[in-house]
């Protein structure tokens, strides 16, 4: 088959999306070599032609971008509209818009259309984003849902999102899970996780967060559960992301509960330190109010870590039964939790192996099974 993505965070996004971009095109060319694969962007970055999770292998896909002026130019026109003759030229068996959108005009007949909806967080936390904002992810969220052939839903809870919004048959939305980068997989070496704690200064235990420093991650409340422990058991907190504005309302949080000693930021750290940060760590916390799915919470199941995180959205899904739950908005509840991982050694031995054992479905052999058999599916219809 000729099978063609939106690859404009494969390229241009290093977190989040541009994470499901690199790890879905990886797998799918990893384990389905004898498709033909096309990269449609309006621009490229090189450091991503390497095939995410695998330092040795190399994607050679047929790269598309803008030739024209004008598409050049006005990026959002080219992959609207312009992109739909480019699908119909390069005889697509399959276009796959892997971040909510597909092409507004769509030139080919023979194509068949899929698109990815992570979330609609914009929808259910509209006080979190601006009216503008609002209406212009309702309208192209809602339009490609509508175009589209299949919906890949990244959770059940997306799907029923979807369902409740956009008012879309559920039978055209598939609920096919994300995967994590395969570096996870594996235990590090005692050597590379001394060579990470000595690089970022690590102490012996710590409270673990992996994700944007965001108002919907929750992180004050995280930060208020700290100081409601024992001094004591108040072992360090490493919260690893970036932010703005939100950061500076956490760093004055910190301050007023005098927890400067027990905070620790870093900003960015690379890919390939994470496995060996996320499996030194005591207890994994994800206190988010609402995601599309959640990767860090299974990469902290990969990696044997114990994983607090919030009740309701996904997070059941990603976290599975061994994981521990929580009242969002309950800096007591979390504080509990916490203090039981750290004082329960059995408790922590217990969810670490059950939870590896559940990650396992989101390994991205099934992850890529289940993508391609819709894929086959669709093209024969």
């Amino acid at each position: 088959m000729n099978i063609g993505f939106d690859a404009k965070r494969f390229f241009l996004n290093r977190t989040g999306l541009g994470n499901y971009a690199r790890s879905t095109i990886s797998i799918l060319a990893r384990y389905y070599p004898e498709h033909n694969y096309f990269l449609y962007t309006p621009k490229i970055n090189e450091q991503f032609l390497c095939l995410y999770g695998d330092r040795h292998l190399c994607l050679s896909p047929k790269i598309r971008s803008p030739r024209t002026f004008l598409g050049q130019t006005f990026h959002p026109l080219w992959r609207s509209i312009f992109l739909g003759q480019l699908i119909k030229k390069d005889n697509l068996d399959i276009y796959h818009g892997l971040s909510h959108e597909i092409p507004l005009l769509n030139k080919s007949n023979k194509t068949k259309f899929v698109v990815t909806i992570h979330d609609l967080i914009f929808l259910k936390h509209p006080e979190l984003y601006s009216k503008l904002d609002i209406l212009s992810y309702t309208f192209k969220y809602k339009k490609s849902c509508q175009s589209a052939d299949l919906i890949v839903a990244i959770s059940k809870q997306t799907k029923q999102d979807i369902i409740e919004y956009f008012h879309i048959n559920e039978q055209k939305i598939k609920v096919i899970y994300q995967s994590c980068n395969p570096d996870f997989y594996e235990p590090e070496s005692f050597q590379e996780k001394q060579r990470v704690r000595q690089k970022y200064h690590l102490p012996a235990d710590f409270i673990l967060y992996v994700g944007a420093l965001a108002p919907r991650k929750n992180l004050i409340t995280l930060v208020r559960a700290l100081s409601l422990m024992p001094k004591g058991m108040q072992i360090p907190l490493v919260l690893v992301g970036q932010g703005k504005t939100y950061k500076q309302k956490l760093i004055q949080k910190i301050h007023e509960l005098k927890l400067n000693n027990k905070v620790k930021f870093l900003n960015f750290v690379p890919s390939n330190d994470l496995p060996a940060l996320y499996q030194q760590a005591t207890v994994f916390v994800y206190p988010s109010l609402y995601e599309g799915f959640g990767i860090p919470i299974i990469e902290a199941l990969f990696s044997k870590t114990p994983v607090i995180t919030t009740r309701g959205s996904c997070f059941q899904e990603a976290g599975g039964p061994d994981s521990l739950y929580v009242d969002p908005y309950s800096p007591e509840d979390l504080a509990e939790a916490i203090k039981k991982v750290i004082n329960d050694e059995t408790l922590r031995k217990q969810i670490t192996v059950r939870g590896h054992c559940y990650a396992q479905k989101f390994h991205q052999k099934n992850v890529a099974q289940n993508l391609m058999k819709f894929y086959y599916k669709l093209k024969q219809i």
